[in-house]
């Protein structure tokens, strides 16, 4: 099959990238890359096209044709722009013309990484088809981008997937999310804190996310009559945040003082996902939580 993928030099998008080369020789991926990117080496199979958000509306001038479009890309996720309204409204409208373009393309399939923030502040178990309320502006763009997003690529003659992806971690994750930050501290033997860690987390190994991605794709390539729909994307190790920060320190044997509840999130999220919906189309796999850490720590010493 002919991937189109955005962002795909980013976390998720390398990832996405490495399983579908793994998955045939027959695969090829159009990779999409901001302009800094340009002099990267890629792998044969990826043909790199260079464009910023704002170049989306005419990705297909440079795509002849492609089957699936993956689209990673989004500004402002990090916590600087995350309440950033226009920006993430911005993000909406980029989107919007890759689905277009995507069309242009004769993609069959248009797949959107939404996150988890849609879902807003519950203790509730997610499941795709709750009532959402986010409370960031992130996750009210990524919820508008559902909406938004499903009726045009099915005007378009699409099917539209739409991920709601939980807490991904592996060894190229932001230098911002708390695994990134405890480790090192850890290694050093840094005093850390933390809040209170009680709520309920779920963390995924970014390759077996893509892994379930690709899977999900492949369902809807050879099954025409599924339809357009949100599935989350998460592993099925939820537990209460605290635990795995206390495996950290057990694989660590770190002497950091781990201080819980030095400080008190305005809103705390709690992450308790349900994948019993993707699990009617694929077999995800999944690496322990303990393995994917050994896995960061290996990575940092070679």
């Amino acid at each position: 099959m002919k991937y189109v993928i955005t962002g795909a030099t980013g976390f998720l998008g390398s990832a996405l990238c490495d399983a579908i080369l793994a998955e045939s020789s027959k695969n090829v991926i159009y990779a999409v890359c901001r302009k800094k990117h340009k002099g990267q080496t890629f792998p044969a199979k990826v043909n790199p096209v260079w464009a910023e958000m704002d170049e989306y509306a005419t990705l297909h001038q440079s795509i002849p044709h492609a089957d699936v479009f993956i689209h990673c890309s989004w500004g402002g996720a990090d916590h600087a722009k995350r309440d950033d309204r226009d920006v993430h409204q911005q993000n909406v409208q980029y989107s919007l013309e890759a689905i277009r373009a995507a069309a242009q393309m004769g993609c069959k399939v248009f797949v959107e990484t939404g996150s988890q923030a849609e879902y807003g502040a519950t203790n509730e178990q997610q499941t795709e088809d709750m009532d959402c309320n986010p409370f960031s502006e992130y996750g009210k763009a990524k919820l508008d981008m559902w909406h938004q997003g499903k009726q045009l690529a099915e005007q378009l003659g699409m099917r539209y997937i739409h991920l709601r992806i939980f807490s991904m971690y592996g060894e190229k994750d932001h230098p911002w999310s708390m695994i990134m930050q405890c480790l090192p501290k850890m290694q050093t033997n840094e005093r850390i804190e933390l809040s209170a860690c009680t709520q309920n987390w779920n963390y995924l190994y970014v390759d077996d996310a893509a892994k379930m991605i690709i899977g999900l794709c492949n369902a809807y390539m050879q099954q025409p009559d599924i339809l357009s729909g949100i599935y989350n994307i998460a592993s099925e190790d939820t537990r209460p945040l605290k635990e795995f920060v206390e495996a950290m320190r057990a694989i660590t044997g770190t002497q950091s003082e781990i201080v819980y509840g030095a400080f008190k999130p305005q809103v705390v999220v709690a992450l308790n996902p349900s994948i019993a919906k993707i699990k009617r189309y694929i077999t995800p796999t999944f690496i322990l939580f303990e393995e994917g850490v050994k896995k960061i720590l290996n990575n940092q010493e070679n």
